[in-house]
């Protein structure tokens, strides 16, 4: 028996944990696939109080290090389903009797769902500029999306790339004033507003994509393609708890959900701003109120 299960390693789990550990509780956490989560593909975060600008997988590293130096263990097991009477995890190794479960799972990338885009992640289809960037210096690239994300990708590989085309489907970027103006100042940016990828191309990698500029198309070759186009809350294995419209979970500002024991912390909580140092709040608020929970139960 736990005292708590926390499913996800990203920020927000990692956080949870941290706060938990040093309350001496026997905690268990999942991760089914990248210890760290999302943030691990980010290649510059600037906007975490107290460090000024560090890559995304070096800010998670350092939060593993801490979950670690307090005992911590990450379990890389995928969660497939959790029961409410008794408060049960049954992943794909196992079944874990709990007495809370923080829910933790983030959201995962969207794609375009075009032809062949499966077979061509990993051979030209990225997410990742920090991951695989390197890969592509003195070559011609492309990030798919107007948000955020985009644009750090976008800066991030014009330092690398020769070429970067940013396809952009609205007429307008969405971010901070200084990080937009930072990319137009980029000379080997060229930003195509009210554009979408309708065609990957190439065999057994990308060779080039065709876009659609309003109603005309057109080909551009290329070396590599990053989607920076959202996400999707991973919530599929959680079908007794209450969700919103779009799948996310619904929870109280003290990130309760409808299930007594149950709580939610970080992207895939309902609501409407999703940061990092939203989804680092929402772990100490999840992990203080499992800690009133426990005291409450005794």
């Amino acid at each position: 028996m736990f005292d708590a299960i926390i499913i996800g390693a990203g920020p927000a789990g990692l956080t949870a944990a941290i706060y938990l550990l040093r309350e001496n509780k026997k905690i268990k956490i999942f991760e089914k696939e990248t210890v760290g989560g999302k943030i691990t593909s980010s290649s510059r975060v600037d906007n975490y109080p107290g460090i000024v600008s560090i890559s995304g997988a070096a800010l998670a590293e350092q939060m593993v290090e801490q979950l670690e130096a307090l005992g911590g263990v990450i379990e890389i097991e995928e969660v497939k389903e959790i029961t409410k009477n008794p408060l049960k995890v049954i992943t794909d190794e196992g079944e874990y009797l709990t007495k809370t479960i923080i829910i933790a799972t983030g959201t995962k990338y969207n794609t375009l769902n075009l032809d062949n885009e499966k077979d061509f992640i990993g051979n030209g289809i990225s997410f990742c500029t920090t991951c695989d960037g390197a890969f592509y210096k003195d070559k011609t690239v492309a990030v798919v999306g107007g948000s955020f994300k985009a644009l750090i990708d976008a800066i991030y590989l014009s330092d690398i790339a020769q070429k970067v085309y940013l396809i952009v489907r609205k007429n307008y970027l969405k971010g901070e004033k200084v990080v937009i103006e930072e990319l137009q100042e980029k000379k080997n940016v060229e930003i195509l507003y009210e554009t979408e990828v309708v065609e990957y191309l190439g065999s057994d990698s990308i060779t080039g994509i065709v876009i659609k500029e309003k109603d005309k198309k057109r080909t551009l070759e290329l070396d590599g393609i990053f989607l920076a186009i959202g996400q999707i809350p991973e919530t599929k294995e959680f079908t007794n708890i209450d969700l919103d419209e779009n799948n996310y979970i619904k929870a109280t500002e003290n990130c309760k959900t409808n299930v007594p024991g149950i709580f939610v912390a970080g992207d895939v909580r309902s609501k409407n701003i999703r940061q990092l140092t939203t989804s680092v709040s929402d772990g100490t608020i999840a992990a203080m109120n499992v800690i009133q929970f426990l005291k409450e139960e005794i």
